[in-house]
Parts: C-alpha cells; sequence; structure tokens
C-alpha cells in the first residue's frame, strides 16, 4: 500500500513539472489516502475498504490522539489535501498554484513519516 502511495506520490511530482496543478493536487491526495491506509494496516487495522471520511476520522482519532504516532497537523494536511482534491475536480478556477505545492510538501512529508514507523 505504501508503494501504492509513493507511485501516486511520483506521479504527482511529474504533474508539477509540467504546471498541471489539478492532476498534482489530485494524486498528493491519492498518495495520502494509501500512506494512510498503509499506517493503519501497520496498526493492526485490516478493513477492506475505507471511505474518505472514515479513514480520515479513524486514522485521526486513533494514530493521532490515542496512540500519539503521527503529529496531529497530518490530520489537517488530509482535510486540506481532500479539498484541494475536490477543486482539481469540480471548481471551475481547480487547484490553486500555491496551495497545491503547499500540499505537495506535506505529502512528502507524511509518506516519509508512514515509511519511518512502518518500517520500525
Amino acid at each position: 500500500m505504501l508503494e501504492r502511495a509513493k507511485e501516486f506520490l511520483q506521479t504527482a511530482e511529474l504533474a508539477l513539472e509540467k504546471e498541471l496543478y489539478n492532476g498534482c493536487a489530485a494524486n498528493c491526495y491519492y498518495a495520502l489516502f494509501w500512506a494512510t491506509i498503509s499506517a493503519m494496516k501497520h496498526q493492526g487495522f485490516k478493513q477492506e475498504k475505507w471511505s474518505h471520511g472514515g479513514l480520515k476520522q479513524k486514522f485521526t482519532e486513533v494514530l493521532i490522539h490515542k496512540r500519539h504516532i503521527y503529529p496531529a497537523h497530518f490530520g489537517t494536511w488530509l482535510t486540506q489535501a481532500y479539498a484541494e482534491r475536490l477543486n482539481a475536480h469540480y471548481e471551475v478556477e481547480g487547484a490553486g498554484v500555491t496551495d497545491t505545492k503547499r500540499v505537495l510538501k506535506h505529502t512528502r512529508e507524511f509518506i516519509n513519516k508512514v515509511e519511518e514507523v512502518t518500517s520500525k
């Protein structure tokens, strides 16, 4: 699952290089989604399918607030990336350049932390 997250991250980085901000924003969210699933699985959650809201809620509740494995801002980053993905897909103006670059930076940090935790 973390490999899928990395693939989406790589796709996001390629999209940014080509100034394809909507593609970058969408793929950042997908990378975060799969990295979060990887984090949950590593902590013993065996759920086969996750809703976007359910995954964020459970990750925030358990892995951030109860177990203190991940920093609190990771929950905020998931929310922001999801909002930017919605902008990319459904809003006329699409994903913003500055916001997309920020989401990409956060996505890299998030995946690095999940990789660090899950490799122990």
